[in-house]
């Protein structure tokens, strides 16, 4: 008498993150949130320090002309935060925030040269270490 043989396959376990990981990511999300938070402020704070006055970053873009990209620092820290609060991905949206600070270096720097580090004012140095943080937290997050 031959028995049936019944095979069914095996159930694979539901991969799942050991909360640990869970808690490093959320700290990671939370850290990279408020540095985009504390760029976006600093983009109100004194930046330079001229003859006529001491004017941030929002008086800055008024001048008109390119710096008018000055509004890509608040923006962008805007949606870095978004991104955090939605789950979603920092990965790239907080690099570029991150990146933006040294390009107004960069653009200011060529065109003052080496008089840029006695004009710049706590909220210019401020934005560039947001900015170093901002671009290093996010490589590191999944």
């Amino acid at each position: 008498m031959p028995d049936e043989i019944t095979i069914t396959p095996k159930s694979e376990p539901a991969p799942t993150t050991a909360p640990e990981n869970q808690t490093a990511s959320s700290g990671r999300v939370q850290l990279t949130n408020l540095c985009a938070l504390g760029l976006g402020v600093s983009f109100f704070l004194p930046w330079a320090h001229f003859f006529f006055g001491t004017p941030s970053g929002f008086d800055l873009q008024k001048l008109g002309g390119e710096q008018r990209l000055l509004w890509l620092i608040p923006i962008f820290s805007a949606i870095t935060i978004f991104a955090g609060v939605t789950k979603r991905s920092q990965k790239i949206i907080g690099q570029l925030t991150g990146a933006l600070p040294f390009c107004v270096g960069a653009y200011w720097y060529n065109k003052f040269g080496s008089d840029l580090t006695r004009i710049l004012m706590y909220g210019a140095f401020l934005s560039l270490i947001f900015g170093t943080a901002l671009f290093i937290l996010p490589r590191k997050s999944k």
